[in-house]
């Protein structure tokens, strides 16, 4: 799985790095390219925030993935180094995006542990690039937004970890549209947890699918299917009490 974390342009000056742009096929849209999720790689369109005292400012990191449009608010006192950023960013996409899996009853509770075990050991490679997607860039606006208007209110200067995923929580659960008018709208936790069951739940489900190979979920893209990694999960199934 291919991991693309692409940084708008004051994130990439806030982290002090030096970023290729993402490669555009047809010359176009250069450092504005659209970013895709599939079935071989997951796309973060990531932006900061600063806020706080001028002398002493707190910065918010809105993360966006790019099929799901969800949300994971990551804040800090001080700019992180590329591999601190990569590793925060992780563990709270992995921890929400089971517990989203826990949550809608495909799995159960002693299940948890083998899709843990497939999101630690997933075969990934990142790629950081200078890019700013509008299209999600215009949802991240709007998370923005939620953020600043609650620390407005609330008469804070930052938010913490545990504020943070409550406001992105709340956020997630409002639908989305890609598009048009005429677009269907959507769920950005329905979308991530869809995302996870397929991606890291080969061998655990129940149910069976049209097209899908049975012990597997569905794949939500409109794309082949992966590669077949069954097995090793359906090893560490065989030690599970049911």
């Amino acid at each position: 799985m291919n991991l693309i974390f692409s940084l708008t342009h004051s994130m990439v000056r806030w982290l002090k790095v030096s970023l290729p742009r993402l490669p555009s096929h047809d010359g176009k849209r250069i450092g504005t390219q659209i970013l895709h999720t599939d079935t071989r790689q997951v796309a973060w369109q990531c932006h900061v925030l600063t806020h706080g005292p001028q002398y002493n400012p707190y910065f918010t990191v809105v993360a966006m993935e790019a099929h799901s449009r969800y949300v994971i608010l990551l804040p800090f006192s001080a700019a992180p180094t590329r591999a601190e950023f990569e590793q925060v960013l992780l563990e709270r996409w992995g921890n929400e995006a089971l517990h989203l899996a826990l949550a809608s009853g495909a799995l159960h509770d002693d299940e948890l542990p083998l899709m843990v075990e497939a999101f630690t050991h997933h075969p990934c490679q990142s790629q950081w690039v200078i890019n700013t997607d509008l299209s999600i860039q215009g949802h991240i606006s709007d998370a923005a937004s939620w953020l600043m208007d609650t620390l407005e209110q609330e008469g804070l200067d930052f938010l913490d970890d545990n504020h943070c995923y409550a406001l992105g929580m709340h956020i997630n659960q409002l639908k989305k549209k890609i598009g048009g008018r005429s677009t269907q709208s959507f769920l950005p936790v329905v979308r991530l947890m869809e995302d996870t069951l397929y991606r890291f739940g080969d061998g655990l489900s129940e149910r069976e699918y049209p097209n899908t190979k049975v012990g597997n979920f569905p794949c939500p893209y409109p794309a082949p299917p992966k590669a077949d990694n069954v097995v090793q999960l359906a090893d560490y199934r065989r030690f599970v009490s049911k």
